[in-house]
C-alpha cells in the first residue's frame, strides 16, 4: 500500500468522523445547541463591530478560557468570531473550528481522489472545488438569513412602536424584540441587549449591530433612534414611517426580482453549461480534453474561454442588476 492510498484512507476516516460528529450534535437535541449558543454568545456579540471592544475584552477572555484549546485558538483569530456567528445564524450545531477542519478534510479528500484518478492538476482542481463548497454554502445561508432579517424588521419595529406607546422604555422595547422575535433578528437584538448590559452605550450597541448586519433599512432605524435621543420627538410615529418605507422597498424589490428572474436563470444556464460539458468530457474522454492544457494552442483557447466567460458573467450581472 503506497503513501497516497494511506493518506486517502486517513482523510476519508477524518471526514466520516466529522460527519458523525455533526449528526450526533443534531440528534442530541436543543440542549447542546443552546449550551453552545450560551458559550459563544459573548464571542459573537461584537464580531463585526469596532465599538466598545475594550469593555468586552474581559468577558471574551473568560469565555476563551472555557473553550477547548483548538477552538480557543481559532476563535482568537480576527475573523473567526464572525464565522461562529454565521454558523449560529445558519442554525448549524458546529463550532468554527469544526467547520474549518471539515472544509480542510473535504479539500484533502478531493485532492487525493483527483490525484488517484488522473493527475496532480486534477487533484488540485477537485480539492480546491470541494474546499470552497462549505464556504459557498455558508455564504448562501448568510444571504438567506439576511433576507429573512429584512422581512422580520418591519414587524420588529411595529412591536417596538407599540411598546413605546404603551409606556415602555426604549431599552425594554429592545428586550421585547430580543425575546419575542425569532432568529436571525431576535439573535441580533439579543446581542444588542447583552452589549448594553455589559456597559456599552446605546449608540455603541446600535453601531455594532449595523456593522454586523449590512442593511440600509437597519441604518435608517439606528439613525432615527440616535437623533431622537439627542433632539427628542415622537419616536413611535417615526418608527411607523420607517416601517411603511421598508415595506414599500420590500414590495418593490420583490417586483424587480420577478421581472429579472428570467435573465438570472439564463445567466446561470449560460455559465454552467460549458463547465458541465467540460467535466463530462473530462470523465468520458480525458485524452481529448487534456489537449487544452497540454498543447500551447489549447492553453490559449482555454485562457481565452475563461476570460470571455468572466466578461460574460460581468455583463449579465450589470444588465440584470438594478440599484435600489
Amino acid at each position: 500500500m503506497d503513501l497516497l492510498t494511506i493518506l486517502l484512507y486517513g482523510a476519508i476516516f477524518l471526514f466520516v468522523v466529522l460527519i458523525v460528529q455533526c449528526g450526533y450534535l443534531v440528534w442530541s437535541g436543543s440542549k447542546l445547541v443552546e449550551k453552545r449558543k450560551l458559550k459563544t454568545r459573548l464571542l459573537s456579540i461584537s464580531a463585526g463591530g469596532k465599538h466598545g471592544q475594550e469593555k468586552l475584552s474581559l468577558y471574551r477572555k473568560k469565555v476563551f478560557s472555557k473553550a477547548g484549546p483548538l477552538e480557543a485558538f481559532f476563535l482568537s483569530l480576527p475573523r473567526l468570531a464572525s464565522l461562529d456567528r454565521l454558523l449560529l445564524r445558519a442554525s448549524l450545531p458546529i463550532t468554527a473550528s469544526s467547520f474549518i477542519l471539515f472544509s480542510i478534510v473535504l479539500g484533502v479528500v478531493g485532492a487525493l481522489l483527483g490525484s488517484l484518478l488522473h493527475s496532480t492538476a486534477a487533484g488540485l482542481l477537485l480539492g480546491g472545488g470541494l474546499l470552497g463548497v462549505p464556504v459557498l454554502w455558508l455564504r448562501s445561508a448568510e444571504q438567506k438569513a439576511l433576507a429573512k432579517f429584512h422581512d422580520q424588521l418591519p414587524e420588529a419595529l411595529d412591536l417596538l412602536a407599540r411598546a413605546l406607546r404603551s409606556g415602555h422604555a426604549l431599552s425594554s422595547g429592545l428586550e421585547m424584540i430580543a425575546e419575542e422575535m425569532p432568529n436571525p433578528l431576535g439573535g441580533e437584538f439579543t446581542a444588542v441587549v447583552d452589549e448594553i448590559s455589559l456597559g456599552l452605550t446605546l449608540k455603541e450597541a446600535l453601531e455594532n449591530l449595523c456593522a454586523r448586519v449590512a442593511s440600509p433599512d437597519l441604518r435608517y432605524f439606528t439613525i432615527a433612534i440616535l437623533v431622537q435621543k439627542e433632539t427628542g420627538g415622537n419616536i413611535a410615529e417615526i418608527l411607523d414611517n420607517i416601517c411603511r418605507l421598508i415595506r414599500e422597498r420590500v414590495k418593490f424589490k420583490r417586483h424587480v426580482a420577478t421581472l429579472t428572474a428570467e435573465g438570472k436563470m439564463s445567466g446561470v444556464i449560460l455559465v454552467m453549461l460549458p463547465i458541465a460539458m467540460f467535466f463530462i468530457i473530462y470523465i468520458l474522454n480525458y485524452n481529448y480534453i487534456s489537449m487544452l492544457w497540454i498543447d500551447k494552442d489549447g492553453q490559449k483557447l482555454l485562457a481565452g474561454a475563461i476570460v470571455l466567460m468572466i466578461l460574460g458573467v460581468i455583463m449579465i450581472r450589470r444588465i440584470i442588476r438594478i440599484e435600489m
